[in-house]
């Protein structure tokens, strides 16, 4: 399956934790049609899930950047990973949640086989209980020798459909964004951050994913 139009926006520029998280938020409420974002880390971070308890996150890093994901999901280190973001306005055609965690982790499989990686999706959830997103796979996450490599988590609301996914354990190439976007949509086109959305993000980092009343509300 492949969505009919996609926008990708691509950073050159590293962000910190919550600006990353609040560009994100900021594409959902904005977006006019599909977008793929790509993106990195200004120093070793983590993003957590909206249900993640604080005190678990902050115990094993306390020196790093820390924030809480709008979406769910389990503890997930950034700085060495391929990160990537899917936006999907309501007007468009949603896929369901489950569609769409197959149909991305399908296309980002077929691009490592394609570059002579023996990756795997699995088809059931590991046992493992743990809050690292990374030490445990779930339905359609992608594992490379019995190791997690590839894992998403989503949000749906009102205004569309969120997922934020990471790539892990295995460096890809520079180029895999435009890769793999081109793997999801029919048509794409080239996009930027506006600067009336870089104003949006600034105050919803500085409100909302860079304060304390957001990163340990639980």
């Amino acid at each position: 399956m492949k969505f009919d139009k996609l926008r990708f926006i691509h950073e050159n520029e590293p962000k910190a934790a919550a600006e990353n998280m609040a560009i994100d938020e900021a594409l959902l409420w904005a977006a006019d049609c599909p977008i793929f974002r790509s993106y990195s880390w200004v120093r070793p971070s983590v993003s957590f899930g909206y249900f993640t308890p604080w005190k678990a996150v902050v115990s094993q890093y306390g020196g790093w950047d820390l924030v809480r994901r709008w979406t769910g999901g389990g503890i997930v280190e950034h700085g060495e990973d391929f990160t990537y973001s899917l936006v999907f306005p309501a007007e468009s055609c949603l896929p369901t949640t489950g569609e769409l965690y197959r149909t991305v982790h399908l296309a980002i499989e077929n691009l490592l086989k394609r570059d002579g990686r023996a990756v795997e999706m699995a088809l059931i959830p590991d046992s493992v209980r743990s809050d690292a997103c990374f030490e445990k796979a779930v339905e359609f996450d992608l594992k490379l020798q019995g190791q997690k490599i590839a894992g998403a988590a989503i949000r749906r609301n009102q205004k569309g459909l969120l997922l934020q996914g990471s790539i892990q354990r295995l460096k890809v190439p520079e180029y895999f964004g435009a890769m793999l976007v081109n793997a999801l949509g029919e048509q794409v086109e080239i996009g930027d951050l506006s600067d009336v959305l870089m104003e949006k993000a600034v105050r919803i980092a500085k409100e909302k994913y860079g304060a304390a009343e957001w990163n340990c509300r639980l």
